[in-house]
């Protein structure tokens, strides 16, 4: 019984990892926070399986785990200046893609989050919510201030 969840976990990780370091990333900035975050958050995951009242609530329950490691990394290294513009090279296909890369890269941590959350990972608002430890209606509301600086920065305006 133990092997088989264990087997499931790891599985369900491996699913998932492209997601976690996208997400990491859009939190720390840095590859290396990145890989450091999502690595942390599996151990820590891992460590406390126990704790996982379903399987269904995995992502949440995983995501939730990831975004207190990547806080904590940040508060950890205490940066004071601005964090690295680095692009992941899986978001250098076009142009296009490259400006919106910049304009969501320019954006606070928090309105990042919830952008790289919705956009990118296909959460529901409801789900980010419960991710990040907002109300739903906050999470409404960084996500049109991201739509809006977003526009603002990709036509010049900003």
């Amino acid at each position: 019984m133990a092997q088989e969840r264990t087997d499931w976990f790891f599985n369900s990780i491996a699913a998932l990892k492209g997601e976690m370091f996208a997400y990491a990333f859009s939190i720390t900035k840095t590859r290396e926070d990145a890989e450091d975050a999502v690595h942390n958050a599996i151990i820590k995951a891992f460590d406390s399986l126990e704790t996982l009242r379903s399987k269904v609530k995995f992502r949440q329950w995983m995501f939730a785990i990831l975004r207190n490691e990547c806080l904590l990394l940040i508060k950890q290294r205490q940066r004071s200046a601005e964090l690295t513009e680095d692009i992941p090279a899986e978001m250098k296909d076009n142009e296009e893609s490259m400006d919106l890369s910049i304009a969501v890269g320019r954006l606070s941590k928090e309105l990042r989050e919830v952008t790289v959350l919705y956009y990118k990972l296909g959460y529901s608002t409801r789900e980010i919510a419960l991710i990040v430890d907002a109300p739903q209606s906050t999470v409404m509301s960084r996500l049109a201030r991201a739509r809006e600086l977003i526009r603002a920065y990709i036509e010049g305006e900003v």
